[in-house]
């Protein structure tokens, strides 16, 4: 089965779902009308429904306004400094968003920061209460049964738990080994419900998150199989709810969102735990250099290396914002609109001039380039490039990659050596040497290698910002906005929000 008609299926579908549930505040919900109740009644009613009410849950997550590009390569990772717009435009969209001018609501090619923010904790909290209203109506009904029953309810669970995350990473401050735990966070909403809900502190919103995904875990253990796919036009699967499960939060993501919550809470032995098993899991697999094709025009190419993929979400406009972002129409360079970077830059950055380097995959100078390069004052990276229709990876924009992990259990490992051991992993994969223990060996010199690897390997993909805010970095490479400060790492709550005064 083609994804093409896979996704306008349930974008369908989608748009009865959304309708009940878009928000325009976490506070101000939409009144249940008799009329609603009715709809609500018949589409849970039977599996089928539930399996829409999901997968409509999974389509506002690729929205514009959410991970299809603001909370990722769009918003995020501008603030982490990764594009060159930021320089010498300190007044437009991007160059305010690089030096947070967070209340800044200027208008520059119809966006601003402000209205970003905004569109960010709406769009959030309005797929929690799309996964809330799958949650309410659950346990409620005697209409799942089985593994379906313990899928749905789990990723719903993860979910809810995962998007949570990343909402108190971005507006909450930072948890710095529990120095902020007490501060006031964001609501945790856990009912789809007309009413209000309160914020709370930081430490009482991780621990919710960790029950959710707990919860999840268990729930989702029900199936474990990860469905690769296995050619461009589709699935290895013959049940359509469980084909594209790296398209799902599945149970190894369930783990693996785990594995991040305990590392940014500080719980060392519980991060490695989650993130090697689902290294040895090895359903999970690095892209092999010898046969990566990077050539957007054929159904071959794989510019995300979906093997690696643990959570993904399939875009099905992302050729669109591609072409917006990160190609330009103009002959003398980028445009005001577009997400770029410099040849010199990103060689620094892959340290292509040190001895034994320059075969880095990753690199603009690798034989099979990631990059475009207009001129080496414009580079883009063809990540998101989809220019084969028929070529399914070309709509999929990573949320958790395997290198992460390996990444997490580096930082959670006693030793440096030990570190440096899941460290190098990564580096082989992806053709560079090893790091020794011999030179590395400090705790500060191994903080910088971690720091480069997730500026090297996330380009694109709106991590980087999220390692800065917990490492609580003063001074982000390349960065226009140091020297960094708590409230700079801290998103002011929408507008609408403070006015409830909760």
């Amino acid at each position: 089965m083609n994804t093409i008609h896979f996704i306008n299926k349930y974008t369908r579908i989608a748009t009865f779902v959304l309708s009940i549930t878009l928000l325009t505040s976490c506070n101000k919900w939409l009144d249940v009308n008799p009329s609603t109740r009715i709809k609500e009644d018949e589409l849970f009613s039977e599996q089928q429904g539930y399996v829409d009410a999901l997968f409509g849950t999974y389509q506002k997550l690729t929205s514009d306004n959410a991970y299809g590009r603001l909370g990722t390569y769009g918003f995020v990772d501008v603030l982490g400094q990764l594009y060159e717009n930021k320089s010498t435009q300190a007044s437009t969209y991007y160059g305010e968003t690089a030096r947070y001018n967070y209340t800044s609501a200027s208008v520059n090619n119809q966006q601003n920061v402000r209205a970003s923010i905004d569109s960010i904790w709406t769009n959030y909290y309005s797929a929690i209460s799309q996964a809330n209203l799958i949650l309410k109506n659950v346990d409620s009904r005697d209409v799942l049964k089985g593994n379906s029953y313990k899928i749905i309810k789990g990723e719903a669970l993860a979910l809810r738990a995962f998007i949570h995350f990343d909402l108190l990473r971005l507006f909450a401050p930072a948890y710095l080994g529990g120095t902020n735990a007490s501060a006031t966070a964001i609501p945790y909403v856990e009912q789809f419900t007309v009413s209000p809900t309160a914020k709370i502190t930081v430490e009482e919103v991780l621990v919710k998150i960790e029950r959710d995904l707990k919860e999840a875990e268990s729930l989702l253990e029900a199936h474990k199989t990860i469905d690769q796919i296995a050619t461009n036009q589709g699935s290895t699967s013959l049940d359509l709810f469980l084909m594209y499960r790296q398209n799902h939060l599945n149970y190894w993501a369930a783990k693996a969102v785990l594995a991040r919550l305990y590392l940014y809470k500080g719980d060392k032995t519980n991060a490695l735990k989650y993130a090697t098993e689902v290294i040895n899991s090895k359903l999970f697999y690095f892209v092999n250099p010898g046969t990566l094709s990077v050539d957007p025009t054929v159904d071959a190419s794989d510019l995300t290396f979906s093997s690696e993929h643990i959570f993904s979400l399939n875009v099905s406009g992302l050729k669109k914002l591609a072409d917006a972002y990160f190609k330009t129409e103009s002959t003398s360079g980028a445009e005001a609109t577009d997400l770029f970077s410099t040849a010199a830059k990103l060689n620094t950055l892959y340290e292509t001039t040190l001895t034994g380097y320059g075969t880095d995959i990753r690199s603009i100078v690798a034989s099979k380039s990631l990059w475009n390069q207009f001129s080496t004052a414009v580079v883009f990276t063809k990540k998101y490039y989809s220019d084969k229709t028929t070529n399914v990876k070309q709509r999929l924009i990573p949320i958790i990659r395997l290198p992460e992990m390996y990444y997490i259990a580096a930082e959670a490992s006693n030793t440096i050596s030990e570190g440096l051991a899941y460290l190098n992993v990564v580096r082989q994969a992806r053709l560079i040497p090893e790091l020794s223990a011999t030179n590395i060996n400090t705790t500060a010199l191994f903080d910088a290698e971690v720091q480069k690897e997730y500026r090297k390997e996330f380009y694109g993909e709106g991590q980087i910002w999220y390692y800065f805010k917990r490492k609580n970095v003063t001074t982000i490479p390349d960065g226009v906005g140091n020297p960094m400060t708590a409230t700079k790492y801290t998103f002011p709550l929408p507008f609408n929000e403070l006015q409830f005064g909760l």
